[in-house]
């Protein structure tokens, strides 16, 4: 690896005669005229953008539904920009409990659904391009971080992170753009604070406290760089201990805004989330009756079980798939072979790397960063929601470029800090190398980029890999289902693709036979097939398993109208809004139990309640200018029928 930097600039640095000593450790106050330098720069950003071009034409998958097609907030654009800073992450799309808090994400999506609504055009549009953004923001700051070691090292770097595939789920998921801003804004704040300690500037201190602070609001995991900042400067600067701690002890100031702020919001939640055994197969190592039932499963050797496949997919990332939960994959003790491999892997890891600490050693510094950004995600220090997501690599991921890079330049002796495509003459052989790297990449980010088209896409591509995952069986079965309903009015339109979704919730309920939502599901698939005592027996065994499931008591409630029992539908619909006041359905349909029964301005009230959280809801404005109408009260009702039909014209009739 390179050694310490000249006094004066050579015109061949190769042939000097580098004398051993520990790895390059001081920083430079500028950064080197370098050939080429921007260019590298440019070349990551528009290989950002080149790779995930052909995901500008997707649609919503995922988690992009909770996040904004079905929240009614981020359909609601900026005049809801208080409710985005005052409630939970998905309080627009249900009422149970979340311990998620980021509102600078959720304002992207609102203005950019103000700006082009239902048209995730713009929303792929600004992922990508953020994401080529970062691209020249990592090779802007780290060149001028990585000061002594040769550039050659940082741009292999920077173009491994771009190309690697363990991203498409970052990039080509509209929701996971909270990564993408978490390390955007996290890596503008750490250019600043070396731009400070280089020119001891104060606005580039302020610059540094603002970036932090967006980037804490744009995902909580960003807590992070609170170690990655001073771990970094510690290692490639030569400023005392005692600066670095007080500078990068000032990040404490964002932070905690955010910390307060977050307390504040979750803290008005009646109650806190539960995580299932569907979404995080290792909580089911904390409950005594699963562990009576399964003896030897530990939550740590599961964790760290999963701890090693996550690396396993760094390394080759293929198969890659949005889903590895129960039972595919299910709690293990510490005879299980993968469980000790983890943690003989990471303890390893850990080890070499505080051994080598006190050298400065460069590997040792990837190692840490690794560690560190992936620390909250691995279910070792606490549990998350969730065991297993691809777009959870996307900052550590950087640490592990790093390795391979500084891996690559340890092979070839490459010391050359002048060069960045001809380094020690040996350009051919390393950046045939690294392109070959960046090619098989590419290849596979592109062709991944395709699986991530629309829900339907991502599950028939993804349950080949993952078979035995009951919650990706279930989705399928979803988006299998939804494709014989018409889209606007969910009636049946293919009799014989429905049936084949109720195949596919047979065989996920068979997979949990406990899955409150694949009964619930499967309930509405054998309603739209017209088997309604089918349909009642499913939801009754869903409100079984889970007696607060809004939709699925409102839906008992429709098949109990259809029986003529309105009494027992208006106590479901009660039931179902009391679990869920912001379900619409359910007030709709309230209201029309009410209106049967001629209690018209109790039916207008459910409807008008109905419109505070869907103020364009036409079906709502038409009832309620029926009801009036119904009332005897024509000149209250025209005012009502006309903004329905300004926004369904078809109400005409």
């Amino acid at each position: 690896m390179a050694k310490q930097r000249p006094a004066k600039q050579q015109p061949v640095y190769q042939k000097q005669t580098p004398k051993k000593s520990a790895e390059p450790r001081a920083s430079a106050p500028a950064v080197p005229a370098i050939s080429g330098a921007m260019w590298v720069g440019l070349l990551a950003a528009a290989l950002g953008f080149i790779l995930y071009a052909n995901t500008l034409g997707h649609q919503y998958t995922l988690d992009d539904f909770s996040a904004i097609k079905e929240n009614w907030v981020t359909k609601g654009g900026l005049k809801n920009l208080g409710i985005i800073f005052s409630t939970e992450y998905r309080y627009g799309s249900w009422n149970s409990p979340g311990s998620l808090y980021r509102p600078f994400s959720l304002a992207m999506f609102a203005f950019e659904w103000q700006m082009a609504p239902d048209k995730p055009f713009l929303m792929h549009f600004m992922n990508v391009l953020l994401y080529a953004i970062t691209g020249y923001v990592l090779w802007n700051t780290w060149r001028r971080i990585l000061v002594n070691y040769p550039p050659a090292l940082t741009a292999m770097a920077v173009l491994f992170f771009m190309a690697h595939p363990i991203h498409t789920e970052v990039v080509a998921n509209i929701k996971s753009r909270d990564e993408i801003l978490a390390l955007l804004f996290g890596t503008l704040a750490l250019n600043a604070i070396w731009k400070y300690m280089d020119l001891q500037k104060a606005g580039y201190l302020i610059g540094a406290l603002i970036w932090y602070g967006l980037a804490m609001f744009s995902k909580e995991s960003a807590i992070t760089f609170l170690a990655l900042f001073p771990l970094t400067m510690w290692f490639f600067s030569d400023k005392p201990v005692s600066k670095i701690i007080s500078t990068a002890a000032l990040m404490l100031i964002p932070a905690g805004i955010f910390l307060l702020v977050r307390k504040q919001v979750l803290g008005t939640q009646a109650y806190q989330e539960v995580f299932s055994i569907l979404d995080n197969f290792i909580v089911a190592t904390t409950d005594p009756a699963y562990r009576s039932a399964h003896p030897g499963v530990d939550r740590l050797a599961s964790a760290f079980m999963m701890c090693g496949k996550y690396l396993q997919v760094l390394l080759f990332p293929h198969p890659l798939v949005c889903d590895m939960g129960y039972p595919q994959v299910q709690p293990v003790g510490w005879g299980e072979w993968k469980a000790i491999a983890g943690f003989v892997v990471y303890a390893g890891m850990f080890i070499w790397a505080l051994m080598n600490l006190g050298k400065k050693h460069f590997l040792s510094f990837a190692i840490l960063f690794y560690l560190i950004a992936f620390s909250l995600f691995s279910n070792v220090l606490v549990l998350i929601g969730t065991s297993y997501g691809e777009r959870l690599q996307y900052i550590p991921s950087l640490g592990f470029a790093f390795a391979l890079a500084w891996a690559i330049c340890k092979a070839f002796k490459i010391n050359d800090l002048t060069q960045i495509w001809n380094p020690n003459n040996k350009g051919t052989l390393v950046w045939g190398l690294a392109g070959f790297l960046i090619m098989a990449y590419s290849l596979k980010t592109v062709f991944r980029n395709g699986a991530w088209y629309d829900s339907a896409s991502l599950y028939a591509a993804d349950v080949p890999t993952s078979p035995n995952c009951a919650k990706l069986n279930y989705h399928n079965a979803l988006e299998v289902t939804k494709n014989g309903l018409d889209e606007k009015t969910g009636e049946l339109k293919d009799r014989a693709q429905v049936e084949k979704g109720v195949e596919a919730y047979n065989r996920t309920i068979e997979l949990y036979p406990e899955y409150h939502d694949a009964y619930g599901s499967r309930g509405l698939a054998y309603f739209r097939l017209g088997q309604y005592d089918k349909a009642f027996d499913d939801y009754q065994v869903a409100i079984k398993y889970r007696p607060n499931d809004a939709k699925v008591l409102s839906n008992m409630g429709f098949i109990y109208f259809m029986r003529g029992q309105l009494e027992k539908a208006e106590e479901v619909y009660r039931k179902s809004i009391q679990y869920d006041p912001r379900f619409i359905d359910a007030r709709r349909n309230l209201g029309a139990v009410l209106a049967m029964k001629k209690n018209f301005p109790a039916a207008i009230e459910q409807w008008q309640e109905g419109l505070k959280y869907e103020p364009n809801n036409a079906t709502l404005l038409f009832y309620i200018g029926s009801a009036y109408k119904d009332m005897g009260q024509p000149e209250k009702s025209g005012e009502w029928f006309e903004r329905a039909y300004a926004i369904d014209p078809s109400l005409r009739k």
